[in-house]
């Protein structure tokens, strides 16, 4: 007796509306699944989806596609204003310069990027595959250009005060930390605390090398946490190097480079 196999139906194939209406589905979930993240509830997510969009992703599709660079020129400078309001407001000793320093440094591109990477901003990114091969994702860059296009988004579709209210949940703690690494008086001080804090350590300064005749030479100073090399100061005395070395790693913290 023959035996009859089970027929199985192949899958229906979709049709071009069909296959654009379930990726369009598929995004959205996406951008809803970004907003939780964000805590922002867009009214227009084309405006959220404009912002995820890297130039590199237009050149490889068709269709009415826009790019995010004119979201992130406005929200950069959305960003200059709430950082200026908000140090301005906080920060009434300090003087045009020292407000000007803080918010180069919180609005960096540096800061920008690493606010990007926790929020996993990469991860929603519409992009060429050429430029996503070689790590556009990951590239700090890209991450911080996508963080001001979403603020100018939400600028657009939410208003000043929903957008601020944004920027301040990430870049306070980021006004403090620089504010308490760059205003103490001393460098050598402020970078002991701080290492204290994070690796219940202290940094070690040797003296690596002496320049130069006794009535003019110079120490070089090597700067170690963690037995780890991390800054370099050289100059006329040994205080002096020292104080060098730990401005050097103190300014590599305000930007985001050191790393140990």
């Amino acid at each position: 007796m023959a035996i009859r196999g089970n027929s199985v139906k192949p899958d229906k194939k979709l049709s071009k509306s069909e296959e654009a209406d379930k990726s369009k589905k598929n995004r959205y979930r996406q951008l809803n699944k970004l907003q939780n993240i964000l805590k922002l509830d867009f009214k227009n997510q084309s405006l959220l989806n404009r912002a995820l969009t890297h130039r590199s992703f237009i050149n490889e599709v068709s269709g009415n596609f826009k790019d995010n660079e004119r979201l992130e020129y406005l929200g950069d400078s959305v960003l200059g204003l709430v950082a200026n309001e908000y140090l301005f407001k906080h920060f009434e000793m300090y003087h045009e310069g020292d407000l000007a320093k803080i918010k180069s440094v919180v609005v960096s591109e540096t800061v920008l990027a690493k606010i990007a990477m926790k929020l996993n901003i990469g991860g929603f990114l519409l992009m060429g595959r050429g430029e996503e091969l070689n790590g556009g994702r990951l590239r700090q860059s890209i991450l911080a250009d996508t963080f001001e296009a979403i603020v100018g988004a939400a600028y657009l579709d939410l208003g000043l005060k929903e957008t601020k209210k944004f920027i301040l949940r990430h870049l306070k703690d980021e006004i403090e930390r620089v504010d308490a690494l760059t205003y103490q008086r001393d460098p050598k001080t402020t970078l002991q605390e701080y290492v204290q804090k994070r690796f219940k350590n202290r940094p070690v300064y040797e003296v690596v090398e002496e320049i130069g005749p006794d009535h003019e030479k110079e120490f070089v100073v090597r700067l170690l946490i963690n037995d780890i090399e991390c800054g370099i100061g050289k100059v006329g005395s040994k205080q002096k190097a020292e104080r060098n070395a730990a401005n050097a790693v103190l300014n590599d913290i305000e930007t985001g480079k050191f790393q140990v």
